[in-house]
């Protein structure tokens, strides 16, 4: 294994905790180097030149930062998300460019759950009346249910979406998915996951999950005929990628009632106005991209991006390595 320069770029530099954490899964004899994408380009663009592993965890990192980077091997996220990359760039340069996998599956998925149920029990909105001094606010009786019996959606069946389908398994839901790819039957067995195509899956599920990458076919893969044949009731959460939601489509669909309300925890582009429109909508739960985000998580994130950088360091191909732009 040869030792090579390894430069971890954030935007306002890593918390000390986060940091430690970091630092506790640094592979013996690695010693990564900290920038700033706040600091000057031309500072940072110095410090990329050598460079053979950049490990950039939030952030946009323009293209013109890394093209003096000669030596550079691998381009590793520090999450999911690769679209702060320079995807397109590294790609015609044959450079890998990967993610830190399924390390945050938990997290999102329990996310997921608790969305759900918070927009099916209603949870916020008695909340807020309770708040204010209103005991039992006069809601609907018709729009509050249980998720059991229910029929999810989950557009893409990957690592978070496989362990969506199972928590909502576990509740009493039918699964249905739909996925680009194939997925073996024995990672689908435990939930009796159907797969199905994207336009009966929306118009069959009364919960439609999200969990597609930010690729360039995906961006506003729901829009306002999507949204259309969905069902009046059924509830869309989105922890994927703002891009991937037709917002202006979302919140006309949410306005005219063509759906029931969504949770949404990913924005285009963020962080986005604070007179947002779905902030103020009751049927709208909204988060600030924190679906992923847990203690037990970080050190299984590290330990991911590390992993990448000894395998390319090896000669070997890094895993969850990204093939779209």
């Amino acid at each position: 294994m040869a030792v090579g320069k390894v430069v971890v770029l954030s935007r306002g530099g890593m918390d000390q905790e986060s940091k430690d954490v970091f630092m506790s899964t640094v592979p013996k004899g690695w010693k990564p180097v900290f920038a700033d994408l706040n600091d000057s380009d031309a500072k940072v663009a110095k410090e990329l030149e050598d460079a053979e592993y950049i490990i950039c965890s939030g952030g946009l990192l323009p293209q013109k930062l890394v093209e003096n980077a000669k030596k550079l091997k691998l381009f590793q996220a520090g999450g999911q998300d690769t679209g702060h990359l320079p995807r397109k760039w590294a790609m015609e340069k044959g450079i890998p460019v990967a993610n830190a996998g399924g390390a945050n599956a938990i997290a999102v998925s329990e996310y997921v759950l608790s969305a759900i149920l918070n927009l099916m029990k209603r949870v916020l909105q008695y909340n807020k009346g309770i708040v204010e001094g209103k005991w039992r606010i006069n809601l609907e009786r018709k729009g509050q249910h249980e998720l059991f019996g229910k029929t999810v959606g989950i557009v893409g069946f990957g690592n978070i979406g496989r362990r969506v389908a199972f928590l909502c398994h576990a509740f009493g839901a039918n699964i249905i998915y739909n996925e680009r790819f194939f997925v073996p039957y024995a990672l689908r067995a435990d939930t009796s996951a159907k797969p199905v195509s994207l336009e009966e899956l929306l118009k069959q599920s009364d919960v439609v999950s999200i969990h597609i990458p930010q690729f360039t076919a995906n961006r506003a893969l729901i829009g306002w005929e999507q949204l259309n044949m969905m069902k009046p009731t059924a509830y869309l959460i989105n922890t994927s990628r703002g891009a991937n939601i037709d917002e202006k489509a979302l919140i006309r669909a949410l306005n005219e009632k063509k759906i029931a309300g969504a949770a949404i925890d990913v924005f285009d582009p963020e962080p986005p106005s604070p007179d947002h429109p779905l902030f103020k909508m009751p049927s709208v739960v909204a988060t600030p991209h924190i679906a992923g985000s847990s203690w037990e998580n970080i050190a299984l994130g590290y330990d991911a991006v590390w992993t990448n950088i000894v395998l390319v360091s090896e000669g070997k191909e890094p895993l969850n390595r990204i093939r779209d732009i």
